[in-house]
């Protein structure tokens, strides 16, 4: 008779169990092999690619505008904040404006319009905007609808805007990269209603 050592035959035991396709029960009574479930191999859709930005090109007319509003309470107290950097990163210009009572997305808006004029007057033609109101970057690049009225007036006068420039492009941000901007939004709420501040490091 031959003996196969205890370890050896919970080896093969475990090997057997590894292997053996699990049984499903069906309403009939019947029973089914139910195959293992696989691992998914390919991308995660939960976290899609992120469009790649165009590059501006190296230039003195280039510059990216860092947008926000601010607003205590919706609509209350409100006021706009720019940072205009240049490509590399370094600060041009840092502007607020006090709006008196407004929503948070004109707030936004005038934001954004606020640091195109500015972008318009100094004469530079390659623009970047971002900022973290989905709203505005989506109406503006026509990828949500504008349903309210006064939101249209904005969105139009971006646009009319945006024809000064040679390139213009407009990005989502998270908040945490928009610190400066909504540090200068905070700013403006304190000022009178069309007042503009510029602290300015501007050489042409």
């Amino acid at each position: 008779m031959l003996c196969i050592p205890l370890m050896q035959q919970m080896q093969e035991m475990n090997c057997l169990m590894i292997w053996l396709p699990a049984l499903s029960r069906q309403p009939d009574g019947t029973s089914t092999l139910k195959r293992p479930q696989e691992t998914e191999t390919g991308p995660s859709k939960k976290h899609p690619k992120v469009a790649e930005q165009e590059l501006l090109p190296d230039s003195h007319l280039s510059c990216i505008l860092e947008f926000d509003g601010a607003c205590k309470g919706n609509p209350g107290k409100s006021g706009a904040g720019v940072v205009v950097r240049r490509s590399d990163g370094s600060v041009i210009a840092q502007l607020r404006e006090g709006l008196g009572i407004a929503t948070n997305n004109a707030a936004e808006y005038r934001a954004l319009l606020l640091g195109l004029r500015y972008a318009a007057k100094k004469g530079f033609k390659y623009v970047r905007a971002q900022g973290d109101s989905k709203l505005v970057c989506n109406q503006v690049q026509d990828l949500w609808r504008v349903r309210n009225d006064n939101m249209a007036d904005l969105c139009k006068k971006v646009k009319e805007l945006k024809g000064n420039f040679l390139q213009f492009q407009i990005n989502h941000v998270l908040r945490e990269f928009n610190a400066d901007a909504d540090a200068q939004a905070n700013f403006a709420v304190e000022l009178p209603v069309g007042e503009i501040q510029e602290q300015s490091n501007f050489t042409c």
